[in-house]
């Protein structure tokens, strides 16, 4: 509920800021805007609360020292590990829909205003809400393994607020387009871009820019699961 409403709120705060500043707007800036994007800002609210609590299931264990007698129950560390993964990645997707359909629908009652709204049916709507959920999924796999790897719950979703936020900021003031696309916080935003623009990929590269983040994570904390006491 808590992601819900935070994931909602901040995307209808943007779309009313955006208004707001609609009159005082460049020609290239009412150009480039892009209504579903703006309305499905609350993907990184979603991001990184989900990816919190995908942290935490696999942390939670190793702090309070329960971890040794899950293994003794369980042997199959690995199978314990994939288990926590999919279980996250598994109450992500809808719990991320629900918020790029709330925040969607919200914003372009915001937008009728001044209308400049969209329809659900509008080309590449349906697509942004849909790999949005997805790309939320896979921060979750992403979550479980940097929790498998730090094992320390504050240091984990720190890493993971920087990957996700982080990366976009830095990516602005650091990085050409060409690479910054490539980043974690880049690539979420554009699976829920419709109109596209320099440093962002199509939804499908960009999903599988996320899955190749998750692989790698969950490969690391897969090894270490497997190699490390707990």
């Amino acid at each position: 509920m808590i992601t819900l409403v935070s994931a909602i709120g901040f995307a209808a705060a943007v779309v009313v800021s955006q208004v707001s500043q609609w009159s005082a707007m460049s020609p290239q800036h009412h150009q480039a805007f892009d209504p579903t994007s703006i309305s499905l800002s609350g993907i990184y609210i979603a991001a990184v609360l989900l990816g919190a609590l995908a942290v935490r299931s696999a942390t939670a264990e190793y702090s309070t020292g329960m971890i040794r007698c899950t293994f003794t129950a369980m042997p199959g560390r690995r199978l314990v590990l994939a288990a926590k993964a999919a279980t996250a990645a598994a109450l992500a997707v809808p719990v991320a829909l629900v918020c790029n359909v709330v925040g969607f629908g919200l914003g372009q009652q915001i937008l009728a205003g001044t209308h400049l709204q969209v329809a659900l049916s509008h080309p590449g709507v349906l697509q942004a809400i849909m790999f949005g959920a997805v790309a939320v999924s896979l921060v979750a796999l992403i979550g479980v393994g940097l929790g498998g790897v730090i094992r320390h719950t504050a240091g984990s979703t720190t890493a993971l607020a920087w990957m996700i936020i982080g990366s976009v900021t830095l990516g602005e003031l650091l990085l050409p387009a060409t690479f910054r696309q490539y980043l974690p916080g880049t690539a979420i935003q554009a699976t829920v871009t419709v109109h596209r623009s320099a440093g962002l990929l199509t939804p499908g590269p960009a999903t599988a820019v996320l899955g190749a983040y998750a692989t790698i994570a969950m490969a690391a904390a897969l090894i270490r699961v497997a190699h490390t006491d707990a």
